[in-house]
């Protein structure tokens, strides 16, 4: 017989303690502890923790979300240890705009720490902190001001969505990406910024998919589109097809970065607009070579010109992640007022919500993008 957990306690377990239950689905109603010494939790469905309730997930445990996902739309505290990590399998998490975002002065809020995570991640208006973690599959980051700290991304799962982008970033937002080690075979972005003004700050970027390839792979380490302003500063942005690739109307901040040894090009531009991007190393103090890797107006007078003057004349060291690097302190939102309550407890959690369209959403944006890419390229060939 498959025992199912929606709210329900057995033998002398606290209240908000499960125990001897592994299989779980349903929405939790009440603060909850997921422990080390219950774990594996085996989701037979999907888990949405209520608005106002927090699950805390202790070191060691192991979940496996079987193709499921967990939506927060109140507190999830998943804190595992550099010894102990917790463990994430398969499905997706999801922190809504209902979600307790982190807060950084009173260390309260919704966290995954010291983790290792083989699931989908996404955020469509909260603001968790993701930090100290493995991450295999991709990131999406909607609304607000999530924070992406100290994590080695390494995209090697089999989602298809991880097959194309590192951290997608899809809409206003002001996320704070810093000291990560992004990595892995995607095929069009390590980050792609969509919108918003997100601060990505001592990264260091690479990817073994576009690095070496030919004239028609245009996959970057950070590609930057649309009304985007974000900030990007003492990042590593090495070995990537593009090192930086930009295309709509972005007004990018683009400074005090390494980057160098992109196989196609170290900057490319398909915007009629001019981009600063001053104060950069290169690689060389060559200017001839810097410009053979920089795609611009003189590459295509129909195009805005890349300024790259002054540059650094010697690599930034500090243009690498810093594990010593304090977490900023960013004021939490609060969630609306009126936003649609979470169904009732003896629902299943529904299957669509703000994060899911989000995620189809930017799925649609990329396969038209990928179609214009290639009859463009087709067209060029003729």
């Amino acid at each position: 017989m498959v025992i199912l957990f929606s709210l329900v306690f057995v033998g002398n377990a606290p209240i908000g303690t499960v125990q001897g239950y592994e299989a779980v689905r349903g929405i939790i109603t009440s603060d909850t502890t997921w422990t080390k010494a219950n774990s594996p939790y085996n989701l037979t469905g999907n888990i949405a923790i209520d608005e106002g309730v927090t699950l805390n997930i202790e070191a060691g445990v192991t979940i496996n979300l079987n193709g499921y996902y967990i939506r927060v739309n109140g507190t999830l505290i998943a804190k595992g240890t550099s010894t102990d990590n917790i463990l994430f399998n398969g499905g997706s998490i999801k922190f809504t705009q209902l979600s307790n975002s982190w807060n950084e002065q009173t260390g309260t809020g919704s966290i995954i720490e010291n983790s290792i995570i083989n699931s989908l991640l996404a955020t469509g208006g909260g603001s968790p902190k993701i930090i100290n973690n493995e991450i295999t599959e991709s990131i999406t980051l909607g609304g607000n001001s999530p924070i992406l700290s100290k994590n080695t991304i390494e995209i090697t799962g089999t989602e298809w969505l991880s097959s194309k982008i590192g951290i997608w970033i899809v809409e206003e937002n002001s996320a704070y990406i810093s000291d990560n080690i992004i990595s892995g075979s995607f095929d069009t972005a390590g980050i792609q910024i969509d919108g918003g003004s997100p601060t990505i700050e001592r990264n260091q970027i690479s990817n073994d998919y576009g690095y070496g390839s030919s004239e028609d792979r245009h996959q970057a380490g950070i590609l930057i589109s649309n009304n985007a302003s974000p900030i990007i500063k003492q990042n590593t942005i090495t070995k990537n097809a593009i090192g930086i690739s930009l295309a709509g109307y972005p007004t990018p901040t683009i400074i005090n970065n390494n980057i160098e040894e992109n196989s196609n090009y170290n900057l490319r531009m398909s915007v009629q607009v001019d981009i600063a991007a001053a104060n950069n190393w290169w690689g060389t103090t060559d200017t001839a070579v810097i410009d053979q890797k920089i795609y611009d107006y003189n590459d295509d007078f129909n195009l805005g010109k890349i300024n790259y003057t002054p540059f650094l004349t010697a690599p930034n060291p500090q243009a690498v992640p810093d594990p010593n690097a304090p977490t900023p302190t960013i004021a939490p939102t609060s969630p609306p007022t009126d936003s649609p309550s979470t169904p009732a407890p003896s629902q299943e959690p529904g299957q669509t919500d703000q994060t899911e369209a989000i995620i189809g959403a930017a799925i649609v944006m990329i396969v038209l993008s990928a179609g214009l890419g290639l009859l463009i390229y087709l067209i060029k060939r003729k």
